[in-house]
């Protein structure tokens, strides 16, 4: 399949990562406003077709679906300019900055009658499938998720505009995520109450979340962007008290319901436990090397790939994005009242 590629940032390197590994995805075009910046980009990855304009781009008729990597703030107008070239659409998260904005996008996308795949790759990361596949199960009935993240744009190797309010700042670049996850396990999310605080920049730089549903069960999220070093986790607990984290994405520990009475005895099994998951995670990495970083967004974007080849609906659908921006937006209203605030039936 043939892949045109709008913007060449840091998510564009990720994403051409998982394509050197997908043989049947071919990235033809690169566009970027910065000519330069794609002329470089093209060379690296040896790319035939190169424009400071994506309209060049969308032109373009052999293209089975374009990627979109750009800035939040234009999500909206590549993406409806896209559909009424008539393309396939791989979209970057957000799916835009408002509801508003994803309500543009799936009108013209309805209306020209072609396929739009929001990127949620968290939720194809490996230890967040196993998880989710223990509580369809039900072997694990979820309640508590929460999801928190200590990191900077400098860390990241986020440029500094993306903490301006243009842009949505930690909330809409990271919190993203972590409202697509909520959404993924917490059903019938009834109230968000957030606090933060805008600390070094001119959005929320920290801030915590707290989402409640008809079940009792309970999501929290924690962000902050004024940390030193990075650190990332999912922890899960179930209703029996049995315990799931993930750290940094891929090291996955499960905890048992009962501990052991004897002290040395549970040291011992949390030892063995460690080493075990350690070993599993280096030998998985090693098994993985030239996708370490692009696994979910190689599981994803080769879904996205089946779901056009057989014409279903993608694996990310435009309604599962415009979802995760209508909890940001009642975050963002949480945060600002400083209250909780009720969500409507728009988020059920």
């Amino acid at each position: 399949m043939n892949v045109g590629l709008v913007g060449c940032g840091r998510v564009s390197e990720i994403h051409m990562n998982a394509y050197r590994n997908i043989p049947e995805a071919k990235v033809v075009a690169v566009s970027d406003i910065n000519l330069e910046r794609a002329k470089a980009f093209a060379q690296k990855h040896k790319i035939e077709k190169v424009y400071n304009d994506s309209s060049k781009l969308f032109e373009l008729r052999d293209l089975d679906f374009v990627d979109i990597c750009t800035p939040i703030s234009t999500h909206a107008k590549l993406a409806c300019e896209a559909a009424k070239y008539g393309h396939n659409i791989f979209l970057e998260k957000p799916m835009a900055r408002s509801s508003r904005e994803c309500n543009h996008i799936i009108h013209e996308v309805t209306k020209n009658k072609v396929k739009l795949c929001i990127c949620h790759n968290q939720l194809f990361l490996p230890t967040v499938l196993q998880v989710r596949k223990m509580v369809d199960s039900g072997d694990f009935p979820l309640a508590y998720f929460k999801v928190s993240v200590r990191e900077s744009a400098e860390l990241i190797g986020a440029p500094s505009w993306i903490m301006t309010p243009e842009q949505g700042g930690a909330l809409w670049e990271t919190g993203a995520h972590a409202a697509y996850l909520q959404l993924h396990f917490l059903k019938n999310i009834e109230k968000v109450w957030a606090i933060g605080g805008k600390i070094e920049n001119p959005v929320y730089d920290h801030f915590i979340i707290m989402l409640t549903n008809s079940n009792k069960t309970v999501g929290v999220i924690e962000i902050s962007w004024l940390a030193k070093k990075e650190e990332e986790k999912f922890e899960f607990i179930s209703t029996k008290g049995r315990k799931i984290e993930i750290l940094n994405y891929n090291f996955f520990l499960e905890y048992q319901e009962k501990p052991e009475k004897n002290l040395l005895q549970g040291y011992y099994r949390d030892q063995k436990q460690i080493i075990k998951k350690w070993a599993k995670f280096f030998l998985t990495n090693i098994r993985n090397r030239r996708l370490i970083g692009c696994v979910p967004q190689y599981i994803l974007i080769t879904k996205f790939m089946e779901s056009l080849k057989n014409d279903t609906e993608p694996p990310v659908t435009p309604e599962d994005g415009r979802k995760t921006v209508r909890l940001l937006e009642y975050i963002e209203e949480s945060l600002n009242k400083n209250e909780p605030v009720k969500v409507q039936s728009d988020l059920r």
